[in-house]
């Protein structure tokens, strides 16, 4: 019997780096200051996007995708308009069906990037130019024994990465008054001869509904670029997708410095791509 688990794409750096854009929402940190926010994330899938993008099940029935994040993003004022930031990610990914259980924990892909704010005289509305480099803190490895056409969960591309970004945030005064938003897109390239390259774009819209309380949507995408025989044969990665994702939060603030976050996302839309949602929990700290 042949069992097949089509390639999801379950990349860190992709999909949790619009998960902190609710409570950030792009604003400068401040010279001298900190921001730090833990976060635990978990996703799942038991269908998927063919390269057509038809909505189909994981084979045998009752087959299943999940991942556990742990993670850290963090960021240090280093001056007035530029900020250091940092991810580190811990992840734990599962695929299951009848007769076949495959699972991985490790470091996933780390990222280590500056900020730069450009001057303006409006101080609720914010242009930034972001670039980071990508590095992967594990190694993905191979089992020799599972069944035919089954392979590993595995973390990420296993390459350097870099990605820059280009960002619009502000705070409404007048029309819809102290509501905010913050809008990217970028460029994300792998450094190995299969790629991939990769488009992507958040846009996030908060409105606070009291001096504790905030909610807030966003609409994420990426679209990926590699070569086309990367999608199965290299480590069962999948280099060539795209998909659409919807997110909505809600943030409580504890205190001037902390604030507590939860969201729900679900993915709308994709190509070759495992088709999911999931909910996150994460704390937002500046000192």
């Amino acid at each position: 019997m042949k069992l097949k688990f089509k390639p999801t794409a379950i990349l860190f750096t992709i999909l949790f780096s619009v998960l902190y854009t609710a409570s950030y929402a792009g604003f400068p940190i401040g010279k001298g200051k900190w921001l730090l926010s833990p976060m635990y994330s978990y996703y799942g899938a038991n269908s998927y996007w063919d390269k057509l993008k038809v909505l189909t099940p994981y084979e045998n029935g009752n087959g299943k995708f999940t991942s556990n994040y742990f993670g850290v993003y963090g960021g240090f004022g280093v001056d007035k308009n530029v900020d250091f930031i940092f991810n580190v990610p811990f992840v734990i990914q599962t695929y299951q069906n009848a007769t076949t259980l495959v699972q991985n924990a490790s470091m996933g892909d780390a990222s280590l990037g500056f900020s730069y704010f450009f001057n303006n005289d409006n101080p609720f509305k914010h242009t930034s130019l972001s670039g980071s480099l990508l590095i992967p803190l594990y190694q993905n490895s191979v089992i020799n024994n599972l069944p035919a056409n089954v392979t590993m969960p595995y973390v990420g591309f296993q390459t350097l990465g870099a990605e820059v970004k280009l960002g619009f945030s502000g705070t409404n005064i007048k029309t819809l008054k102290n509501t905010y938003y913050d809008v990217e897109g970028g460029i994300r390239q792998y450094f190995s001869a299969s790629g991939p390259t990769q488009a992507f774009f958040n846009a996030t819209f908060g409105v606070p509904l009291d001096n504790y309380w905030k909610l807030a949507a966003t609409l994420s995408g990426v679209n990926s670029n590699g070569t086309a025989n990367a999608i199965t044969n290299v480590y069962g990665l999948n280099r060539d997708f795209s998909y659409l994702r919807f997110t909505f939060a809600a943030g409580y603030k504890i205190s001037k410095q902390t604030s507590l976050w939860a969201n729900v996302f679900t993915d709308i839309s994709g190509r070759n791509i495992g088709a999911g949602h999931g909910f996150s929990l994460f704390a937002v700290i500046k000192f």
